[in-house]
Formats: structure tokens, sequence, C-alpha cells
């Protein structure tokens, strides 16, 4: 259906079932429909799959399911912003999760089905990921943390908008793993910094999930080999997003890195 004769295509969605159908296009705009087009330069040179370690799927789309069974993470080439550079995508699954609870400070098994925040310190949730893949000659252009809403909580039920705000800790990044944080026992705060904050919605338990992408470009710094972010909301709600044991684990945080880095496209041929 793409024409790059024209400027603009229109697509038209119906169905012959017995059933309404409802696609997201509503959330404020963060979800609504988008097209995906991956092109490249013609070339006369040998076509080489991009992609570091086993390839088990596919480069994922914006609003497409992880898989947490992939070793390695997906490296997807895509059009060059400017000449000279070659726009790379990396898909970075969590090398660690925890939530905090304030009531029962001494737990460690907590974020592993849902990774949740609530009121305040009652939950606050923790993911890392590690950044080793990234080539180190590599500028990141963008870094999208992603995170599926399987259910929401409110204290009360006037409030419909709930913020949710993601900090960094860049001086526990890669000295914790899964089961070994509690709130009595938490990360090292040192140097913690506020990235972005977000508004979520309630959602309608027929949904089933909800996907929101948050920026968090200005906390990559590629002179680490991980980055922990910690996830918390001051409002009177708690908020559950997939955990690592959600759904068999089919909707778990993930990291998308795009990076841009001279000649590199040269390198993958070679």
């Amino acid at each position: 259906a793409i024409d790059l004769s024209q400027n603009a295509i229109t697509f038209k969605l119906s169905t012959d079932s017995d059933v309404r159908l409802d696609f997201v296009g509503w959330n404020g705009g963060e979800a609504l429909p988008q097209l995906v087009v991956t092109s490249h330069e013609p070339t006369n040179e040998p076509t080489t799959n991009p992609t570091k370690g086993p390839t088990k799927f596919p480069s994922r789309g914006p609003t497409d399911v992880p898989s947490v069974s992939a070793i390695s993470p997906t490296l997807s080439m895509t059009t060059p912003k400017h000449t000279g550079s070659v726009i790379s995508e990396i898909d970075i699954e969590p090398s660690a999760m925890a939530t905090t609870k304030y009531s029962s400070p001494d737990a460690k098994n907590e974020g592993l089905l849902n990774f949740s925040v609530e009121n305040g310190e009652e939950r606050v949730s923790f993911v890392r990921f590690n950044l080793s893949s990234i080539p180190e000659s590599s500028v990141v252009d963008s870094a999208t943390l992603y995170l599926h809403l399987v259910r929401s909580i409110p204290d009360s039920e006037s409030e419909t908008v709930f913020n949710v705000s993601v900090h960094s800790l860049p001086q526990s990044s890669e000295d914790w793993s899964t089961g070994s944080v509690s709130y009595n026992e938490p990360l090292e705060s040192k140097g913690e910094f506020f990235v972005k904050s977000f508004d979520t919605f309630l959602i309608d338990p027929s949904m089933g999930k909800m996907l929101y992408r948050v920026d968090v470009t200005p906390a990559i710094d590629l002179s680490q080999n991980a980055i922990t972010f910690k996830l918390s909301t001051d409002s009177d709600v708690r908020l559950d997003f997939a955990g690592s044991q959600w759904n068999g684990g089919d909707e778990t945080p993930w990291l998308r890195v795009a990076v841009s880095e001279t000649s590199y496209s040269q390198r993958l041929r070679t």
C-alpha cells in the first residue's frame, strides 16, 4: 500500500464479525495508531543481518509485545537521520526488578508478578537494564521505557488520572539483583535525579492492559554498564504494571535505545 509518489495514505478498517472492536484513540494521545516505515538506500553491497546474538524474534514495533525469552537484545536498522550516520534501535530486557513495600518492610519478593507503585513510599519499584550491548562509539538519539499498566486501584472514585515519577539511580545500577531489595534494605540513592513524570489513566478491566512509553533519554550514560530506574507515585492509588511473571512474562518492562554511529553500516558488512 505504500506509494512514495503520494504525500499521504488512508487505510480503511472494518469487520464482518458480530462484534464491536475499539482500538485506542484516546489516553491523551499516548497510544494512537501509528505507522512504522522501514527504508534503505539502494546499494550493490551484499545484505548482512544486523542482529547481535541469536535472532529469536524480529525487531519490535512501538506497540508490539516484547519477548522475554530472547537472550540478546535485538538491533534493527532504520532510515538515517543525517548523512554519514546509521540509526539503530536496540531493545533491552531488564536484568533486575524489585518492588519495595512500606507495610512489609523486609519483603524481597515483590515486583515479580506486579511491578507496582502506590501512595508515596507504600510501593516503589526499581528496574535495571544493562547497557553493555550498545556500541561504545554510539551517540544516543533517544531512549524509551515501555511499561504495561494492568491494574489501577484508586482510593477515591473521583480521581481518574494518576502521575508517576521516574528517577535514575546512577550509584546503584550494577550491584543489585532481583530478590535483594526491600524497604529496610534499599538501593543506594546518592546521585538520584528526576528523569520524567507521566500521567496514567484509570484502566478499564475489560481492556486487560495499557501500554505507556516514557522518554528517559537524559538518563542514558554510555560510560556506565547499566542503568536503574525508580518508579513512584504521590497519588492515592495503587498502579500495577506488568512484572516479569505477569502473563508468563510477555509484558515485562523493556528499554528501547536509538543510537547513531558514523560508518556503522560498513562495520556490519565486514
